[in-house]
């Protein structure tokens, strides 16, 4: 078992996470993620603009290696979980778990009413990841959602769904 810890990322972090979200994408199978797009990952900008926004973490070991990494960005006054990515040598060591709790957290602390995320249907350890944190699968998707579950189609990705987590709303005098 690796010996990790979650914490925002750091600008420097940001020239690791393409190879971390092109070691994850090989843990698809080809006819979900075809091979001709498991290059494709997160543009850079968009991650250092998640990162310079406090919305980019990354799990690291002990020595500060970039082990996995989650980006959210905010559309109106939602959230989108981006990306969320672990080297398969890492794997099942409860690191996605870890990266997506602080998601939450994140997501809790600030009042957000919902996070979003769009997903594989037929891909199981990232089903069970998220239905484990309470994501349920949308029928249909707000505009901006089944905006970007079309052109993951139409890239040629297996069949995608959207997922929600609605958060409690933050009571008064709590």
């Amino acid at each position: 078992m690796t010996d990790y810890r979650i914490e925002l990322a750091s600008i420097e972090d940001v020239a690791a996470l393409a190879a971390v979200e092109r070691a994850a994408a090989t843990l698809f199978p080809e006819r979900l993620l075809p091979l001709h797009l498991r290059g494709e990952t997160v543009a850079p900008e968009k991650l250092m603009a998640a990162q310079a926004a406090g919305m980019l973490w990354a799990a690291k070991d002990g020595d500060g290696k970039v082990l996995g990494f989650a980006c959210v960005a905010m559309h109106g006054q939602v959230a989108l979980l981006v990306e969320l990515d672990v080297l398969p040598a890492y794997g099942k060591q409860g690191i996605g778990s870890a990266l997506l709790a602080a998601v939450v957290a994140w997501g809790n602390a600030r009042a957000i009413p919902t996070l979003y995320l769009t997903t594989f249907l037929e891909f199981a350890p990232s089903q069970a990841l998220y239905r484990k944190f309470g994501f349920v699968t949308l029928g249909a998707a707000p505009d901006f959602l089944a905006a970007a579950l079309r052109q993951e189609i139409a890239a040629g990705l297996g069949e995608r769904v959207a997922m929600r987590l609605t958060f409690p709303r933050n009571k008064v005098g709590k």
